[in-house]
């Protein structure tokens, strides 16, 4: 059989290059060349080796977690009609693997879908085999590798979304990575009067305003709660999204700023377990949603919804890639994405 590059993440900080075998073409599947593979904050706690995300897996982690895909069409099946050879596709997983018959593929909610079909093999590789179902075709102004960012873009979208605005609302986000930056500019989109966003880095704060941000602050300053709660006019924000997880004091930040019967929408991922103080959860009459997924709301799947602002500009989303690395670097992507103070927002590996 033909063979195909594919990384393994062995232990933390130890990934390689290993040779499979490629998956073949059947009746029924679409044989995808990967262009583009982001790196995901979800990767990174893998790689790190620590906290609650290592009772997620199991090393050696064969595909070493990769989820963010992108590519070209190579093969289909004889029953495939979506799609065809030389299609230029971004990828969501979760809808391809999905059975498109159970009671959450009928609500849009394929990552909750019962009867899923996992790739195999799937995560950092050459070659991808899937079913038709999830694939979206991009429109000529967005560059293939760039479209593996469709994937935590689409969890924003979902999340912002999912909180239901209805316009007029102060947004409070925190963090300026990918998932914070899209989070902001979907709320402009969808009618939040004031968007408020935390940044760490220097490159993350130029970013803001483009991305919907009506005012950006330090997540480092002594004082960041006081200034969040003065943007807000004192009152707190009816939406905020936390995007940070880590070690970050995130969620007790967000418990803070959000006003009474206000909404917390969680999107970051914590390497450790992160109480919360239920008394002021409930004095407070707090919305909790967390929301690190993506699907269809209404009549338009998230991933749809993406591209189209995408291609039109309203969300300058292709601006968040800052690095695109080989695949037979990939230690060294890893080593980027990991190290923010490089100006590392998105790094893309590219077979």
């Amino acid at each position: 059989m033909a063979k195909m590059r594919s990384a393994t993440l062995l232990a933390p900080y130890d990934i390689r290059i290993d040779e499979i075998e490629r998956p073949e073409c059947d009746a029924d599947s679409v044989i995808v060349k990967t262009e583009g593979l982001g790196i995901c904050g979800s990767n990174l706690h893998w790689w790190y080796g620590g906290g609650a995300a290592t009772a997620l897996l199991i090393y050696p982690m064969p595909g070493a977690g990769g989820h963010e895909f992108a590519g070209v069409v190579a093969e289909v099946g004889k029953n495939v009609t979506r799609v065809r050879p030389g299609d230029r596709v971004t990828i969501d997983q979760f809808e391809s693997m999905s059975c498109g018959g159970c009671v959450y593929c009928g609500s849009g909610l394929y990552t909750q879908c019962v009867n899923r079909r996992f790739l195999q093999p799937d995560g950092f590789v050459e070659y991808l085999k899937l079913s038709e179902k999830g694939l979206y075709k991009l429109p000529a102004n967005v560059e293939t590798h760039v479209a593996a960012l469709v994937q935590p873009y689409a969890c924003s979208v979902s999340a912002v979304r999912r909180a239901a605005l209805r316009g007029g609302e102060t947004v409070v986000v925190l963090g300026a990575g990918v998932l914070g930056l899209c989070a902001a500019a979907t709320a402009k989109l969808l009618g939040a009067e004031k968007v408020i966003i935390t940044a760490k880095y220097d490159t993350q704060r130029a970013l803001a305003a483009r991305f919907g941000a009506d005012a950006v602050l330090s997540s480092s300053a002594d004082n960041v709660l006081d200034q969040l709660l003065a943007e807000t006019g004192g009152r707190g924000a009816d939406v905020v999204v936390e995007t940070v997880g880590g070690h970050a004091p995130t969620l007790s930040q967000a418990m803070d700023v959000v006003r009474p019967a206000g909404t917390v929408v969680v999107l970051g991922l914590w390497d450790e377990l992160v109480p919360v103080d239920s008394w002021k959860a409930i004095l407070k009459d707090i919305t909790f949603m967390f929301c690190l997924n993506h699907g269809v709301i209404g009549k338009k799947s998230d991933y749809e919804l993406c591209v189209e602002w995408m291609a039109t500009g309203k969300v300058p989303a292709q601006d968040l890639v800052t690095h695109a690395v080989p695949l037979d670097q990939i230690a060294e992507a890893f080593r980027l994405a990991a190290d923010k103070k490089t100006g590392a927002i998105k790094v893309i590996v590219r077979p």
